[in-house]
């Protein structure tokens, strides 16, 4: 059995009597498993949703049985309405959740993982809890996840989650859309991104985010997206991108509170494809100097032939530009550039 975090022990009902003694030496469990579901149940059925080989044991929390299985797909029914805690524990090392918008994943209003080994996940835990639209609360040791390279969706669509703890995300390459649409979270950790090439939609939809870290993108080949709609972002950090390849299109795309974004952003990038910046800022609020930042740090990257998008929302218009601006635009339009723009 994993070495689980915070486990605490407590008497079973009745076997404690009132001098303690034997009763609580017989009759103790854990309050806390490798991975404890709590889930809001109406007396129906619940599956438990794994992948790859397992081999786990279960407490239903309705004083039912344990089960012991080996099945993907281990369904319980309650007898009553109720809120339950579902507690598994893994019996042979692995054990991969994946509900995936299954709807089995509607009824959990929380996650915890217990456990400190990064066995227990492996290295690919993609889709886990994908569509847990009622989770409010996620909790995991850090180091659970210090294997996993593969964190595709895992959190996709939780949209109740109002804060992510900090956990390791050092192995991670695969980002794709990982805390896409989770619309309620404010503000995000600083996870360690340093090995992540693949931000594909991570952030996209994240419409309640109002500050984002400076997290590690010197990987980072495709960042499509990445921050699309995240509509109460006001400011954007300076992150390095020079390893981007893939096109930057709709990449803070309907970012309507976005006014302020770095200079020197481009300089070194690589994108060299002719929808590279298309929609890019598209209907955000960008002041005149942070188009001006834009402009000319493209313009120094010296890339030709490609759209990019300032049009719509609040952008500053054409007609407020600096000299710096007007002029980074002439040349880009000069390399065969095609901008569009508010005038």
């Amino acid at each position: 059995m994993f070495k689980d975090w915070n486990r605490k022990e407590q008497p079973l009902l009745g076997l404690l009597g009132s001098g303690g003694g034997l009763g609580y030496l017989a009759g103790r469990v854990s309050d806390i498993a490798d991975l404890l579901y709590t889930i809001s149940n109406s007396g129906s059925s619940f599956t438990l949703r794994s992948t790859g080989t397992v081999n786990y044991t279960v407490d239903w929390g309705d004083g039912s049985d344990e089960e012991t299985s080996t099945s993907n797909t281990l369904s319980h029914t309650y007898s009553s309405s109720g809120t339950y805690k579902v507690k598994i524990n893994s019996n042979s090392g692995t054990y991969r959740p994946k509900f995936n918008d299954s709807g089995d994943e509607d009824q959990l209003t929380s996650v915890e993982v217990g456990v400190e080994d990064s066995l227990l996940f492996s290295t690919n835990i993609e889709r886990a809890f994908r569509g847990a639209q009622n989770m409010t609360k996620y909790n995991q040791v850090g180091a659970a996840t210090s294997a996993v390279t593969d964190l595709e969706r895992i959190w996709e669509n939780c949209s109740s989650l109002t804060s992510f703890p900090l956990i390791d995300t050092s192995s991670g390459t695969t980002f794709n859309r990982t805390w896409h649409n989770n619309s309620s979270l404010t503000s995000f950790p600083l996870i360690d991104t340093s090995s992540g090439t693949n931000f594909n939609f991570t952030w996209g939809g994240c419409s309640g985010l109002t500050t984002f870290p400076s997290i590690n993108t010197s990987n980072a080949t495709n960042v499509g997206q990445a921050w699309g709609s995240c509509s109460n972002l006001v400011s954007f950090p300076s992150l390095d991108f020079s390893s981007v390849t893939a096109s930057f299109r709709r990449t803070w795309y309907f970012n309507t509170s976005l006014t302020t974004y770095p200079a020197n952003q481009f300089d070194n990038i690589q994108v060299t494809a002719s929808n590279g910046f298309e929609d890019a800022w598209r209907s955000c609020a960008l002041t005149a100097q942070s188009i001006e930042n834009i402009l000319t740090s493209l313009d120094t990257n010296g890339a030709s032939n490609i759209s990019l998008g300032l049009n719509g929302g609040t952008n500053a218009g054409k007609s407020t530009w600096s000299t710096a601006a007007n002029t980074a635009y002439d040349n880009l339009i000069t390399k065969g550039w095609t901008i569009n723009y508010n005038s």
